[in-house]
Protein backbone atom coordinates (compact mmCIF):
# COMPACT_ATOMS: atom_id res chain seq x y z
CA UNK A 1 0.00 0.00 0.00
CA UNK A 2 0.88 3.26 -0.89
CA UNK A 3 1.66 5.71 2.05
CA UNK A 4 0.49 9.31 1.55
CA UNK A 5 2.90 12.09 0.64
CA UNK A 6 3.23 15.29 3.38
CA UNK A 7 2.43 17.50 -0.13
CA UNK A 8 -1.17 15.96 0.27
CA UNK A 9 -1.42 16.94 3.83
CA UNK A 10 -3.78 19.90 3.89
CA UNK A 11 -2.46 20.33 7.46
CA UNK A 12 1.23 20.43 6.74
CA UNK A 13 0.82 22.11 3.64
CA UNK A 14 -0.81 25.06 5.57
CA UNK A 15 1.92 24.77 8.14
CA UNK A 16 3.98 25.61 5.57
CA UNK A 17 1.89 29.07 5.16
CA UNK A 18 2.75 29.40 8.85
CA UNK A 19 6.14 29.71 8.93
CA UNK A 20 6.29 31.74 6.18
CA UNK A 21 3.86 34.04 8.10
CA UNK A 22 6.34 33.73 10.80
CA UNK A 23 9.61 34.45 8.56
CA UNK A 24 8.13 37.20 7.26
CA UNK A 25 7.47 38.61 10.73
CA UNK A 26 11.21 38.11 11.56
CA UNK A 27 12.60 39.72 8.54
CA UNK A 28 12.99 43.33 8.04
CA UNK A 29 10.06 44.50 5.84
CA UNK A 30 10.26 48.17 4.90
CA UNK A 31 12.44 50.70 4.65
CA UNK A 32 11.95 54.14 5.48
CA UNK A 33 13.66 57.47 4.91
CA UNK A 34 13.00 60.05 7.49
CA UNK A 35 11.84 63.65 5.97
CA UNK A 36 11.88 66.81 7.62
CA UNK A 37 9.85 68.59 5.18
CA UNK A 38 11.45 72.71 7.06
CA UNK A 39 14.94 71.92 6.54
CA UNK A 40 14.92 69.47 3.64
CA UNK A 41 17.27 67.21 5.45
CA UNK A 42 16.65 63.34 4.38
CA UNK A 43 19.69 61.97 5.92
CA UNK A 44 18.39 59.49 8.27
CA UNK A 45 16.66 55.78 6.83
CA UNK A 46 14.83 53.74 9.37
CA UNK A 47 14.06 49.57 8.04
CA UNK A 48 10.93 48.15 9.98
CA UNK A 49 10.89 44.63 10.92
CA UNK A 50 7.63 42.55 9.97
CA UNK A 51 6.25 42.47 13.15
CA UNK A 52 6.74 46.65 13.51
CA UNK A 53 4.70 47.16 10.87
CA UNK A 54 2.05 44.67 12.23
CA UNK A 55 2.02 46.65 15.61
CA UNK A 56 2.10 50.15 13.70
CA UNK A 57 -0.12 49.25 11.46
CA UNK A 58 -2.80 48.33 14.14
CA UNK A 59 -1.82 51.33 16.07
CA UNK A 60 -2.18 53.16 12.56
CA UNK A 61 -5.95 51.65 12.16
CA UNK A 62 -6.80 53.15 15.85
CA UNK A 63 -5.10 56.73 14.93
CA UNK A 64 -7.07 56.28 10.83
CA UNK A 65 -4.49 56.51 8.94
CA UNK A 66 -4.91 55.03 5.50
CA UNK A 67 -2.03 53.22 4.80
CA UNK A 68 -2.86 51.17 8.15
CA UNK A 69 -5.50 49.69 5.87
CA UNK A 70 -3.03 47.30 4.81
CA UNK A 71 -2.60 45.61 8.17
CA UNK A 72 -6.79 44.71 7.65
CA UNK A 73 -4.65 41.82 5.31
CA UNK A 74 -3.65 39.92 8.31
CA UNK A 75 -7.17 39.21 9.98
CA UNK A 76 -8.01 38.14 5.88
CA UNK A 77 -4.98 36.00 5.91
CA UNK A 78 -6.13 34.36 8.99
CA UNK A 79 -9.64 33.45 7.86
CA UNK A 80 -8.57 31.61 4.69
CA UNK A 81 -6.40 30.01 6.99
CA UNK A 82 -9.39 29.26 8.87
CA UNK A 83 -11.36 28.49 6.15
CA UNK A 84 -8.68 25.52 4.73
CA UNK A 85 -8.93 24.06 7.92
CA UNK A 86 -12.57 23.61 7.40
CA UNK A 87 -12.22 22.93 4.35
CA UNK A 88 -14.23 25.34 2.88
CA UNK A 89 -11.77 26.00 -0.07
CA UNK A 90 -13.37 28.66 -2.19
CA UNK A 91 -14.00 30.84 0.67
CA UNK A 92 -10.55 30.34 1.88
CA UNK A 93 -9.02 31.39 -1.79
CA UNK A 94 -11.60 34.12 -2.03
CA UNK A 95 -10.23 35.65 1.70
CA UNK A 96 -6.52 35.04 0.71
CA UNK A 97 -6.90 36.66 -2.70
CA UNK A 98 -8.36 39.59 -0.70
CA UNK A 99 -5.71 39.51 1.55
CA UNK A 100 -3.47 40.37 -0.97
CA UNK A 101 -5.03 42.84 -2.50
CA UNK A 102 -5.50 44.79 0.58
CA UNK A 103 -2.66 44.39 2.27
CA UNK A 104 -0.17 45.57 -1.18
CA UNK A 105 -2.57 48.14 -2.08
CA UNK A 106 -2.47 49.56 1.77
CA UNK A 107 0.77 49.25 1.70
CA UNK A 108 1.83 50.92 -1.54
CA UNK A 109 -0.58 53.48 -0.42
CA UNK A 110 2.02 54.94 2.34
CA UNK A 111 3.91 56.47 -1.02
CA UNK A 112 1.48 58.58 -1.31
CA UNK A 113 -0.02 59.37 2.03
CA UNK A 114 2.29 60.86 4.93
CA UNK A 115 2.78 59.01 7.89
CA UNK A 116 3.00 60.40 11.18
CA UNK A 117 6.54 60.50 13.07
CA UNK A 118 5.57 60.72 17.12
CA UNK A 119 9.14 61.31 18.16
CA UNK A 120 9.22 64.41 16.06
CA UNK A 121 6.19 65.95 14.54
CA UNK A 122 8.35 68.08 12.20
CA UNK A 123 9.24 64.78 10.04
CA UNK A 124 7.80 61.89 8.72
CA UNK A 125 8.64 58.58 7.14
CA UNK A 126 8.67 57.67 3.78
CA UNK A 127 8.52 54.92 2.05
CA UNK A 128 11.42 53.92 -0.07
CA UNK A 129 12.11 50.30 -0.34
CA UNK A 130 10.19 47.06 -0.03
CA UNK A 131 12.57 44.43 1.48
CA UNK A 132 12.00 40.23 1.85
CA UNK A 133 9.53 40.19 4.59
CA UNK A 134 7.24 42.30 3.12
CA UNK A 135 7.04 39.57 0.14
CA UNK A 136 6.90 36.89 2.34
CA UNK A 137 3.72 38.59 4.44
CA UNK A 138 2.26 38.38 0.89
CA UNK A 139 3.33 35.11 0.11
CA UNK A 140 1.77 33.23 3.12
CA UNK A 141 -1.65 34.38 1.51
CA UNK A 142 -0.65 33.35 -1.81
CA UNK A 143 0.57 30.13 -0.66
CA UNK A 144 -3.11 29.43 1.12
CA UNK A 145 -4.73 30.23 -2.50
CA UNK A 146 -2.53 27.84 -4.20
CA UNK A 147 -3.02 25.12 -2.33
CA UNK A 148 -6.32 26.09 -1.73
CA UNK A 149 -7.07 25.76 -5.67
CA UNK A 150 -5.48 22.46 -5.93
CA UNK A 151 -7.52 20.97 -3.01
CA UNK A 152 -10.47 22.31 -5.28
CA UNK A 153 -9.41 20.93 -8.40
CA UNK A 154 -8.63 17.26 -7.56
CA UNK A 155 -12.09 18.00 -5.55
CA UNK A 156 -13.90 18.92 -8.78
CA UNK A 157 -12.02 16.18 -10.75
CA UNK A 158 -12.97 13.57 -8.16
CA UNK A 159 -16.48 14.36 -8.39
CA UNK A 160 -16.63 14.65 -12.35
CA UNK A 161 -14.77 10.96 -12.36
CA UNK A 162 -17.80 9.76 -9.94
CA UNK A 163 -20.45 11.25 -12.44
CA UNK A 164 -18.89 9.61 -15.19
CA UNK A 165 -18.54 6.17 -13.43
CA UNK A 166 -22.25 6.20 -12.58
CA UNK A 167 -23.55 7.18 -15.76
CA UNK A 168 -24.97 3.78 -18.20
Amino acid sequence: MKKASFLTQPLFLLGISLFIYIMALSLPALTFEIIEPKTIHTGSTYIMKGIEVTIGGILGLLFLQAPAIGWLANPLYWYSCNFFVQKKYKFSIASAFCSIIVGFTGTISTYWFALPNGSNPDSQPLLIKLLPGFWLWLAAPAFVMIIASGFTYTKHKNRLQIKSVKLP
